[in-house]
């Protein structure tokens, strides 16, 4: 019977059989083997959470895109586009004064402008669809009857389609009239193509809704 000689953690020493040191190497490997395993569940715990994640993500994205256009849109006034409106209107009242033509108008060229503000957001033919009332009316009569609208929150819902990644929306907002506030819940539609908008509607509303307080 072969022998070995060990030190203890207390300081003494002793001597194990061929026996002993057979099962002390044996536990060592146990416990290794235990270590390697508890490794590989967490690893691959690691790894599903990050395909899901993947999985989640052009959804996520979608949603986050949705949700700072729409608050772009309905933050009003925008600075800019009151820029824009206050360059079209004194070019409509120089052109009036100028021709004394009935009709005669200045004309702002928002597309430009629009690129700047929401081209990274949009493909070609998505920004062709961004309501004209929304980025002229409404900053119009923020400039001249003190309109103001504020974003709050969207709730965004997807939908199944063919043509890409539909969705439906509706926007939370707080808008005011001359200090009178009130909310209106914006509804509308959104389709996204390779990760930009190609499309969004907009139900009759918030427009309307203005209006009718405005010239009724």
């Amino acid at each position: 019977m072969r022998l070995y000689e060990k030190d203890y953690d207390d300081g003494t020493k002793g001597t194990l059989t061929a026996d002993r040191g057979g099962k002390v190497m044996k536990k060592q490997r146990v416990k290794t083997g235990i270590v390697v395993v508890l490794c590989a569940i967490l690893i691959g715990i690691a790894g599903c959470s990050k395909e899901e994640k993947e999985q989640e993500s052009p959804e996520l994205k979608d949603k986050e895109t949705l949700t700072t256009v729409l608050e772009k849109l309905f933050t009003v006034p925008d600075q800019k586009l009151q820029d824009a409106y206050t360059e079209a209107k004194e070019k409509s009242e120089q052109a009036a004064a100028e021709t004394r033509e009935p009709g005669a108008y200045g004309v702002y060229d928002y597309e430009e402008l629009l690129k700047e503000l929401y081209g990274s957001y949009f493909n070609d033919q998505g920004m062709e669809s961004i309501p004209y009332w929304i980025y002229t009316n409404l900053n119009a009569y923020a400039a001249d009857r003190d309109v103001k609208v504020k974003f709050e929150s969207a709730d965004i819902q997807p939908e199944e389609s063919s043509d890409g990644s539909y969705y439906t929306f509706t926007a939370k907002l707080q808008y005011s009239i001359g200090g009178e506030e009130a909310g209106y819940e914006q509804k509308g539609t959104a389709l996204f193509v390779d990760g930009k908008i190609q499309n969004m509607t907009f139900a009759d509303g918030l427009m309307t809704e203005i209006e009718n307080q405005l010239f009724l």
